[in-house]
Formats: structure tokens, C-alpha cells, sequence
């Protein structure tokens, strides 16, 4: 296979009323020319190949829109880059195993400002623990997420929209569909 493996994360797939088969999921990037276009459970998580010339994310989001109906930001990555985050996450085997709860990534347009890294820190909830590595943010709930009171919406309102996946997903993801 040529081109480059990438991952697209759609947010806010097969939740309320946006329900998409994996046919409808996956139409909008087969349409694009992309090679070798999957899908990881039904969640919006995609896959294909493609030259990196020939990926222009505004052109995905709108391919994307036109397809489904409805708005879904795209937030794509490189199969390597996953990778590395897999390999970079800032919590430690005991942090992990003093929680319940499942390391979460939540995947941002862009890199976040210092300053709003800062502004987002203080809104973590004392039992939790989250840090920004690269342009991802890392969350470890104490709990489940449902359980921890993360204000969400002001966080986005720091950060900018996101879409969030496990760790274990992105695991899966990179062990079926890697290079």
C-alpha cells in the first residue's frame, strides 16, 4: 500500500440523533480517492491512505458535511503520530492504578496557547489529572467519566472544540489498521 496512514477522529458520530452506518461513515473518504478507507467501531473513527498532498482538511470537513447532513469536525493524525502518543502518555503506572477510570485523549485543532494550558489546569478537578502533550489533551479520571465533574464545556471554551477517544482505542486502532 502507498501514501501515508491516517486517522481521522469525527466528533459527535452515533450519539443523539446522528446515527450513520459504517457505509454512510466511510462514503464522503472513499469519495475523496483515498486508498485502503476503514472504520474503527461506530464512533467516528476512521481510516485511509492517502499522499500528503492530496489531504486538505477543510476539503474532508466538507466532503463530510455534504454527506451526512450535519457538521462533524475532523480532527486528523497520522498513524505515526498516534503512535507517539501511545508512547508518550504523562501519567505513571501507579497514578493509572489509583483510578477507576480509563486514560482519555482528547484531540484539539490546534496546540493550545500556555496560557490557556494554564486556565484549563485550574479547572481539573482535584481527584482527576490532566496535562496537555503536544496538541492532545491527556485526562485520567479518578473515576469513570460520567463520575467526574471535568467541566467539559469550559475547557473547550479554553482550548477550542475537541473529540475525545480512550488510550485503549487508539491502541486497537494503530495494532489493526498500523503500518
Amino acid at each position: 500500500m502507498t501514501g501515508t496512514r491516517y486517522f481521522a477522529f469525527l466528533r459527535a458520530i452515533n450519539t443523539g440523533g446522528r446515527r450513520l452506518t459504517n457505509e454512510e461513515l466511510l462514503a464522503p473518504f472513499e469519495r475523496l480517492g483515498f486508498s485502503d478507507v476503514g472504520a474503527y467501531q461506530a464512533a467516528g473513527n476512521v481510516t485511509f491512505r492517502a499522499d500528503e498532498d492530496a489531504v486538505d482538511i477543510a476539503g474532508i470537513e466538507s466532503a463530510v458535511s455534504d454527506a451526512y447532513g450535519f457538521d462533524a469536525p475532523v480532527f486528523l493524525r497520522t498513524a505515526s503520530y498516534v503512535e507517539m502518543l501511545e508512547e508518550a502518555v504523562p501519567f505513571s503506572v501507579e497514578q493509572v492504578a489509583a483510578t477507576a477510570g480509563k486514560i482519555q485523549v482528547g484531540f484539539l485543532s490546534s496546540a493550545p496557547s500556555a496560557a490557556d494550558v494554564t486556565a484549563v489546569a485550574a479547572l481539573v478537578p482535584g481527584d482527576d489529572l490532566a496535562t496537555v502533550v503536544e496538541q492532545e489533551w491527556f485526562w485520567l479520571p479518578k473515576a469513570g467519566i460520567s463520575d467526574s465533574a471535568m467541566p467539559m464545556k469550559a475547557i473547550e471554551n479554553a482550548m477550542g472544540p475537541m473529540t475525545i477517544r480512550t488510550l485503549g482505542t487508539l491502541q486497537r486502532m494503530t495494532k489493526k489498521f498500523g503500518d
